[in-house]
């Protein structure tokens, strides 16, 4: 097992320096060819950015937050922010193009976003199938993007093509649209809101405090209700969407570090090993020592 202790971080204003992309700008990246990119596949990488990637020939198989998934011809990978990206291998015959969105650059100029209302299906459903009427429009949208970067800027440069990209995350989104909410039955929108929020800063806190007082203090209310929004709203506590996102931290260290249960318990923000240990036995009904060896066992029978 290749030793993957240190999470490479991409951070989205390194992307040209690390990459070389055919275009970026504050708050989109984009490459049309993504077998050109310097990505080492024994080399785990942790994105700070919204990540789409289209397939229209060919195949990519990737491990997305410890979970293996292949992308085919007419699908699309939805990467969300501070997810981990490991083991990636591209067909020699894959065609397709890659888009990454900054949250603080692109999607705050979109005050209408909705990327995060389908945050909760795309983690779980990374990867979407369009038809063919669908990826010629994307291949539409990615040749509308070459043809712009390619310009001389105008007054309106920038606008022109944000309004491009904003399109092609609709046509996205439009394909999901049917697909059943996670979470909402008409509630108050505020607390929708709140909700999307508390989910966001999951996603986007690579370190996950365990206790519901934190993620309250960020977002301005009260841990009591905190607690109950999340409940109305999901159907599920805080505590227990916390714990969901902390369990895929602890396996993909657990799975794919070289680190000591001490040491990933230290990383992770655990009091002591002994607290950890009871946290797993909990959680996975098993020891730390035991689940890493399920993992490996699991990975190595793959």
């Amino acid at each position: 097992m290749s030793n993957k202790d240190d999470i490479r971080q991409i951070a989205f204003n390194r992307i040209k320096d690390d990459f070389n992309v055919d275009y970026m700008d504050d708050g989109i990246a984009f490459h049309t060819d993504i077998r050109e990119l310097s990505i080492d596949k024994n080399s785990p990488m942790q994105i700070d950015m919204l990540t789409i990637v289209v397939c229209s020939r060919g195949k990519l198989s990737v491990e997305l937050n410890t979970v293996e998934y292949t992308l085919r011809q007419n699908e699309v990978l939805v990467c969300l922010p501070n997810s981990v990206v490991d083991n990636c291998m591209i067909s020699p015959d894959f065609d397709g193009a890659v888009l990454c969105l900054s949250r603080r650059g692109l999607l705050e100029q979109i005050p209408e976003n909705e990327i995060w209302d389908k945050a909760l299906y795309f983690a779980e459903n990374p990867i979407i199938r369009v038809n063919e009427e669908d990826l010629h429009m994307f291949d539409l949208y990615g040749s509308l993007i070459m043809t712009k970067v390619k310009m001389e800027r105008s007054p309106y440069y920038e606008k022109s093509l944000v309004s491009i990209v904003k399109a092609a995350l609709y046509d996205l989104l439009a394909n999901v649209e049917s697909k059943p909410a996670p979470y909402g039955h008409g509630l108050i929108k505020q607390r929708e809101i709140l909700f999307k929020n508390f989910i966001e800063l999951l996603f986007t806190t690579r370190i996950k405090p365990r206790n519901v007082s934190w993620y309250a203090e960020q977002l301005c209310v009260t841990p009591k209700y905190m607690s109950t929004v999340v409940k109305q709203v999901s159907e599920k506590t805080a505590s227990a969407w916390i714990n969901e996102f902390v369990a895929v931290d602890i396996r993909y260290w657990l799975k794919n570090s070289s680190k000591t249960i001490k040491e990933i318990a230290d990383l992770l923000k655990f009091p002591n090993i002994s607290f950890f240990g009871k946290y797993c036995r909990a959680h996975f009904g098993m020891s730390p020592t035991e689940y890493r060896k399920q993992l490996r066992n699991i990975s190595t029978e793959k």
